[in-house]
């Protein structure tokens, strides 16, 4: 499956959250780097269809990064505090077993969720539309890159 969701928190040091379109982690990881790298090594997971913030103001980092890799920007309508994150991802990460190491990667780990909450409601119903998980990934796939009406994806999808 190729098609990802990406929660970013820029900074000298920069952390990455990887989600697939199903809400699973792929890749959570912090790192001081470039730009540059920050490209590398998050696009060698796939497509990037949206990339999360966690803040109102889209920081130049992350608008730059989505507009590279031809991305959605999604961002709260507040930006969000350490508790709220801290809750967030706390319940997120017992519920999949995971770890994080610094701040850096639970930042991202929040603007990830944003981002995966922002379309949580049209996932679900393509879910409850299509029962073959592959088919439905596809379908979420093509109606997050050329934003198009979920029954325009299942046609491309047919033909």
């Amino acid at each position: 499956m190729d098609g990802y969701i990406v929660g970013l928190d820029p900074g000298s040091t920069i952390g990455y959250a990887v989600l697939d379109l199903d809400g699973n982690v792929i890749s959570i990881d912090s790192f001081k780097g470039s730009f540059s790298d920050t490209i590398r090594t998050v696009t060698k997971y796939g497509k990037i269809l949206a990339v999360g913030t966690d803040v109102k103001k889209v920081p130049k980092f992350v608008e730059k990064f989505a507009s590279k890799v031809g991305a959605k920007i999604v961002a709260p309508d507040y930006d969000l505090l350490y508790y709220e994150k801290l809750k967030k991802t706390k319940e997120y990460m017992k519920k999949n077993k995971i770890r994080l190491s610094d701040r850096h990667q639970m930042d991202a780990l929040a603007s990830a969720l944003v981002a995966y909450k922002h379309f949580m409601a049209l996932f679900n119903k393509i879910d409850n539309e299509i029962s073959d998980k592959e088919i439905s990934y596809e379908i979420k796939k093509l109606v997050l890159m050329e934003n198009i009406p979920i029954r325009s994806a299942i046609s491309v999808l047919e033909s």
